[in-house]
């Protein structure tokens, strides 16, 4: 018997297999689905990045393994891993073996990866559709499609090949769309060890301090609970807040200084994606806070918007309305509302939307259109919603109010009852965060 305590699985099997028949009911009869793990990616010489599964292999089958493929037919289900060996466990450690593949993932049908190829033709054969997710990797490609076509010219000899090679992400994407109760929970864990941390860093943070040295806050929040950073954190203090992506993080912060900090944590490849803006020193000034409240009213108005029927466009409509009045009624845009609306010169000051799906994939998958209309939301599906401001420092703006960026972002459940927000314990109020300043 294998050596269970090696090894825990992060996933539940009555989880798994609800998405699995999720799946296979919605194949095409006769029909093969295959996914693949993700390639090891190498960082400098022989030195690799740390692994990340595939979201959808990992979706189905919750496997950590480095080389595999899940075979999935409206009836059956068979996974290919590479077993580790003695020397590779040398180096890396345990690699789950193929009894232990079937207890991970709840799948009984288990076999060496090296027996894929040679069974290829078999899996293929007779079935009318084939689920593959081509185009990413070229040796695999011309394996699939060959084989295939081979199939497809091989009627007279009794075989037949797939008339169509459907992406796996029209089925597969739609499933990890609409989140379960088991999914919920974890993006609370992970929203839960987020809020840890930001308030960690909001009291901590001080004038002379570098942005770095937040930064390590969040790491070590996040380390202690077993959990990651969801993807690369930005703290951007003062004008470097107006850099959408800025995540080197390695300036010095001043006192009159905001930070826009965009960081959460992810664990088991359930993420959160949240972000505050907060003083360096005690207290917000005077134009900070009639800066900041203009996105706050804006970010609590789009949340209060995300019901069921809404759309993201929808959403974003109503966050841009109130950003726009507040520019027009601070002085900062010298145009109507209805100019910068005309004429899209609003996007100097909000260049994004205003929120993307969120799950095992922190800009997680799914379609926002359906048949090029906005797509109604439904229970279950999960989104940011996250308005900001980025003012630049040009001669036309105020000077109280150049170079400040402030952006406000929560992760928001779609629910019957109306929007949950799963982040809403991370301070956001002006007299929350100077609370924790003091």
């Amino acid at each position: 018997m294998p050596d269970m305590g090696r090894f825990s699985p992060e996933i539940p099997h009555e989880e798994l297999n609800r998405r699995r028949a999720a799946c296979q009911a919605g194949m095409e009869p006769d029909s093969l689905l295959l996914v693949f793990t993700a390639p090891r990616r190498i960082m400098s010489n022989d030195v690799h990045y740390r692994y990340r599964q595939d979201s959808d292999f990992y979706y189905l089958t919750g496997l950590p393994v480095e080389e595999g493929v899940l075979a999935l037919m409206p009836d059956s289900a068979t996974v290919f891993v590479k077993p580790g060996s003695p020397e590779k466990e040398t180096w890396e450690g345990p690699q789950p073996n193929l009894d232990e593949t079937a207890e991970i993932s709840g799948i009984p049908s288990v076999k060496d990866l090296s027996e894929f190829d040679g069974t290829l033709e078999n899996l293929i054969n007779g079935k009318q559709a084939l689920y593959y997710a081509y185009g990413l990797d070229s040796v695999r490609d011309h394996l699939i499609l060959s084989t295939s076509q081979r199939l497809i010219l091989r009627g007279r000899a009794g075989a037949s090949g797939p008339g169509s090679i459907i992406h796996p992400a029209l089925l597969l994407h739609e499933l990890r769309l609409i989140k379960t109760s088991w999914e919920i929970e974890r993006m609370k864990e992970t929203a839960a060890i987020t809020d840890e941390a930001h308030r960690e860093v909001i009291s901590a943070a001080r004038p002379g301090m570098g942005e770095y040295e937040l930064e390590a806050i969040l790491h070590r929040v996040f380390s202690k609970h077993n959990a990651s950073e969801a993807y690369p954190s930005i703290v951007a203090g003062g004008r470097r807040a107006c850099i959408l992506h800025y995540i080197k993080n390695d300036e010095v912060l001043k006192d009159d200084e905001l930070v826009l900090m965009d960081a959460a944590a992810a664990r088991g490849y359930i993420h959160s994606d949240v972000t505050r803006t907060f003083p360096v020193g005690n207290h917000f000034s005077e134009p900070q806070k009639e800066l900041y409240n203009v996105v706050l009213q804006a970010q609590r108005a789009a949340v209060e918007a995300s019901v069921v029927g809404a759309t993201m466009d929808g959403v974003h409509e109503r966050a841009l309305n109130i950003l726009l009045d507040g520019l027009v009624g601070l002085g900062i845009a010298k145009e109507s509302k209805e100019q910068m609306l005309e004429q899209k010169s609003y996007r100097r000051f909000y260049m994004h939307r205003t929120g993307h799906w969120i799950g095992y994939d922190v800009h997680d998958v799914g379609s926002y259109y359906q048949k090029s209309q906005p797509r109604p939301f439904e229970p279950g599906m999960v989104c940011t919603v996250e308005p900001g401001l980025y003012i630049p420092g040009d001669d036309d703006i105020p000077e109280h109010f150049r170079n400040i960026g402030i952006r406000i972002e929560d992760d928001v459940e779609i629910t019957e009852n109306g929007p949950l927000n799963l982040t809403q314990s991370v301070p956001v109020s002006i007299e929350q965060i100077e609370e924790l300043k003091c």
